[in-house]
């Protein structure tokens, strides 16, 4: 049976009078990859912190593998927590900052150096085991982090935005060494990170926070599909979010339209009248002149911005909604739009999206 079960049961952290985390409950399966993805200030590293022992909760229960851990110290927990600036002794080289914990430990020089050693062949490394951190890139010396992360066999492995200090193509690289280490080891990695496109990338779970709350959590592709809130669906890019409006009958029904179009979408009971809708970049048509299935009111291109395999527009309707539009680069440079250009956009009604009231209103 795998160990590496995390179970946070109605966590709240307060600072004086600031409430970083509000009331978080969450469960991680055992061998899971979790992405815990926000912006800066929405208590992601603080709930990582308090997973790890390093914070503990104002309120609420930390569990692992069903063990009440909440007031146990770090070294108790098996979890190891690598820090985002790596934090590698600069005197001490490869191997050395690996075995330092079985050094503490009081374990033998040539067994802890035997572990090392086998450490660094996991994060691809052992060709450097005499070198010194500053000698190392940054990736090098990430890996060398995970490495000493990785000695003591925690059931957990927390990672604090492990991939910011790298340039993008070194963080696509590192994801892939991340995923693959994870996925031969069998354990739990629970990843801080603010990047979208990292987290999507990475998991089994992907966690989305705001404001000190979970937002949403799911898979990713069910985030991406679904997002339940503005929010999210701002936040992970990719969807425009619409106002609806509602025109009521005598039968308690109504036609929802996006607001400020003409066209209705369908008809739906009062109890599922949602407020707002999100429509992805991607599913939107687009065509220089009016056809069947597009909306007869034009739409003023504001922007065209090329990002390799697609174009994104920006523009507005006149009495209606700003949108962003994806067209792939063979349509685009078949009929490229210009700024100013009047085009034409068409949708399907269920690709919008019905989205929820914010979480943390």
């Amino acid at each position: 049976m795998k160990k590496g079960a995390i179970e946070l049961v109605c966590i709240n952290k307060a600072y004086g009078n600031k409430e970083a985390i509000k009331d978080i409950s969450l469960s991680i399966a055992p061998g899971h990859y979790c992405c815990l993805l926000g912006p800066s200030g929405c208590g992601k590293t603080t709930t990582l912190k308090i997973i790890a022992g390093h914070e503990a909760p104002t309120n609420g229960d930390v569990l692992l593998d069903n063990r009440n851990v909440t007031n146990l110290p770090p070294r108790k927990r098996g979890t190891a927590l690598m820090f985002q600036n790596y934090a590698l002794f600069p005197h001490l080289n490869c191997v050395d900052n690996t075995a330092f914990s079985l050094k503490i430990a009081g374990v033998a020089k040539a067994s802890r150096r035997a572990q090392a050693i086998e450490m660094l062949k996991l994060v691809n490394m052992e060709s450097y085991a005499d070198v010194l951190p500053d000698q190392l890139s940054g990736g090098q010396q990430q890996r060398v982090a995970l490495a000493r992360a990785l000695i003591n066999q925690p059931d957990v492995i927390l990672l604090d935005e492990p991939l910011s200090a790298l340039d993008p193509f070194l963080r696509g690289k590192m994801r892939v060494e991340l995923k693959r280490i994870q996925q031969h080891l069998g354990i739990t990695f629970v990843h801080v990170t603010h990047s979208q496109e990292e987290a999507f990338a990475l998991s089994d779970q992907v966690v989305l926070m705001h404001d000190g709350v979970i937002e949403q959590q799911g898979t990713p592709r069910e985030i991406f599909q679904q997002p339940k809130t503005a929010f999210v669906a701002h936040f992970i890019g990719g969807h425009n979010v619409l106002d609806g409006q509602i025109h009521q009958n005598e039968f308690h029904t109504g036609s929802i339209r996006v607001k400020g179009l003409t066209q209705a979408l369908s008809s739906v009971p009062r109890d599922h009248w949602p407020q707002q809708f999100s429509l992805r970049f991607d599913r939107i048509k687009a065509a220089p002149q009016p056809d069947k299935g597009l909306h007869t009111q034009a739409f003023t291109v504001d922007a065209v911005e090329y990002q390799g395999a697609v174009i994104q527009i920006q523009g507005h309707y006149q009495t209606g909604p700003e949108l962003s539009v994806y067209v792939s680069d063979k349509a685009f440079f078949a009929h490229p739009f210009q700024s100013g250009q009047e085009i034409y956009l068409g949708w399907e009604a269920h690709d919008l999206n019905p989205l929820q009231p914010p979480v943390h209103s």
